[in-house]
């Protein structure tokens, strides 16, 4: 009868010590998934962010482009220093695309990084093309800022689609 009462005891001990032990993984799990969904709405916050900085410095050299136009009759030392700043400051500022697209590969979001590929290299594109005494088309340069916005509305769906997600 000890033997059994020790054995009963034995077993209600380890049923007891299972049931803590899963409690507190349980716990332990959820914090981990917790951590890990805020992590990755930091990291996508954090590529708005970069992308943001981008875009900005690209609305501002399309603004003085747009007051300029295609030909360079029109253009004042002030403007095309202007223009010269800011084409330099696009150029630097890839580097935010660049690390934007790390993160977005870090977190497995090869769509997303294809997205915001295409933007940026839609934005590369036109900084290339349209300067004022490089293109003659204001038709052409409204065309291609259209598409843009388009894929930056793209991108930013897709950014937004995942953010939720995460949440």
């Amino acid at each position: 009868m000890e033997y059994l009462n020790t054995l009963i005891e034995l077993v209600i001990g380890a049923v007891l010590g299972s049931l803590a032990m899963f409690f507190i993984l349980r716990e332990k799990i959820k914090q981990y998934e917790k951590n890990i969904k805020l992590r990755r709405s930091t990291i996508l916050e954090e590529v708005a962010a970069h992308i943001g900085k981008v875009s900005h410095v690209f609305s501002k050299y399309s603004s003085v482009l747009n007051e300029v136009g295609p030909t360079k009759d029109r253009i004042s030392p002030k403007q095309e220093k202007e223009l010269d700043d800011l084409s330099q400051q696009l150029v630097e500022v890839y580097e935010q695309v660049s690390i934007a697209e790390a993160k977005l590969l870090l977190l497995g979001e090869k769509n997303l990084q294809k997205a915001l590929k295409l933007y940026s290299g839609k934005m590369a594109l036109f900084r290339k093309k349209f300067y004022p005494g490089r293109y003659t088309d204001s038709e052409e340069a409204v065309t291609m800022k259209k598409e843009l916005a388009n894929l930056r509305g793209q991108f930013y769906d897709i950014l937004s689609q995942r953010y939720d997600q995460v949440l």
